[in-house]
């Protein structure tokens, strides 16, 4: 998962480097376009990273939350009276995330390599709300918030209870 961090870390001088190189070339509307642009691919390549890590330590399952508050933080000055960005749900989303992989690391352990193909929706639902990109209204955010919560409450239900119950195959039936 360090690498994930260090992706995060480069993107900042990268992001602001390839800003100020389009400003010089065009503008600095896309300047500020390409710099944010640059820092969200890093955020999706850094959270991809962090979904195929075999090892989750406790620094990997805080960095949604880490990242997501210092996103909103840099995205809140730009989207005052603009609606470009919706922090609560970016911040909602990096909790949730957060306590999606607390649970994975609680339940395997750090060294296990759990079945994680649970986690894809709200890793999509995580980025979604933290790229700068917004369709008017607080409709779509909050929804995809809502239903991300939903399927994940969804499937802890489905399996605590599949932990309950006995195999389908019978191999956990003592048949004497």
């Amino acid at each position: 998962m360090w690498k994930s961090l260090l992706v995060v870390v480069v993107s900042a001088p990268l992001s602001i480097a390839v800003g100020l190189a389009f400003w010089a070339a065009q503008n600095w509307r896309a300047g500020l376009i390409a710099c944010f642009s640059t820092f969200a691919i890093c955020l999706v390549a850094a959270t991809l990273l962090a979904f195929f890590t075999r090892r989750f330590t406790l620094v990997d399952v805080f960095l949604p939350l880490i990242f997501s508050v210092l996103w909103s933080l840099i995205l809140m000055p730009l989207s005052l009276g603009a609606e470009l960005f919706a922090a609560p749900a970016a911040i909602g989303s990096g909790m949730l995330l957060t306590w999606c992989l607390w649970r994975v690391y609680h339940e395997s352990g750090p060294n296990a390599s759990a079945d994680r193909k649970w986690l894809i929706f709200p890793i999509l639902v995580y980025v979604y709300a933290m790229l700068p990109i917004h369709i008017p209204g607080a409709f779509d955010d909050y929804f995809a918030l809502s239903g991300d919560l939903a399927c994940v409450l969804l499937y802890q239900l489905v399996a605590s209870h599949r932990r309950q119950f006995p195999h389908p195959g019978g191999a956990d039936l003592n048949l004497k």
